[in-house]
């Protein structure tokens, strides 16, 4: 809990001078590069927490792999950060930049399980309809899950309404399990 308190600050003080500069977007996307990097690699990951290699080293490989692909100001905050020693929470800064830029924009990320995939007049319906439910704009992800059978599971901002018929089922079962007969005779 500690490490993602300490990478929201590096990660609100990123965007507030992003800004103050009018990098907003630039910045975002550097952090959706940097999350999409370090899922894709663990072993930079690995390096980045390790505290056998030097801190040169380190800005080395991030040189590397980032300098060409981000703005000069995310580069320069990545080098600041492992310059104070903080380069194992990188890909927690990442993330948190992208919660702080969807805040700011008014983004909302919603998941939605469905048994099969849906059409997009369908997943039109639903954005629209969330969208002037929270006043907000929508990013719909959508999963299939099989084990649903039919109907859906929406999921945002910590609530979740759950249309299925595996929901139905349950509730049935647990409906059953509490025996109302009376033995009268």
């Amino acid at each position: 809990m500690r490490e993602v308190r300490v990478a929201n600050r590096y990660a609100k003080a990123l965007f507030d001078l992003a800004i103050e500069k009018n990098l907003v977007e630039p910045v975002k996307d550097d952090a959706l590069l940097v999350q999409e990097v370090c899922l894709q690699n663990r072993e930079l990951v690995l390096l980045l927490r390790s505290p056998v290699i030097k801190d040169t080293k380190k800005v080395a490989i991030l040189k590397e792999i980032f300098e060409n692909k981000l703005h000069e100001l995310t580069f320069k905050f990545l080098v600041i950060i492992v310059k104070n020693g903080r380069e194992y929470m990188i890909p927690e800064i990442a993330v948190q930049i992208i919660k702080i830029y969807k805040k700011y924009k008014n983004i909302i990320t919603a998941n939605l399980a469905t048994a099969a995939k849906i059409d997009i007049d369908t997943r039109r319906k639903i954005i629209t309809l969330l969208e002037e439910q929270v006043n907000a704009e929508i990013e719909l992800n959508e999963d299939i899950n099989e084990e649903l059978i039919g109907g859906f599971v929406l999921s945002f901002d910590d609530k979740q309404y759950d249309a299925s018929i595996l929901r139905q089922i349950q509730n049935l079962h647990r409906d059953f399990d509490i025996n109302l007969y009376i033995k009268g005779y």
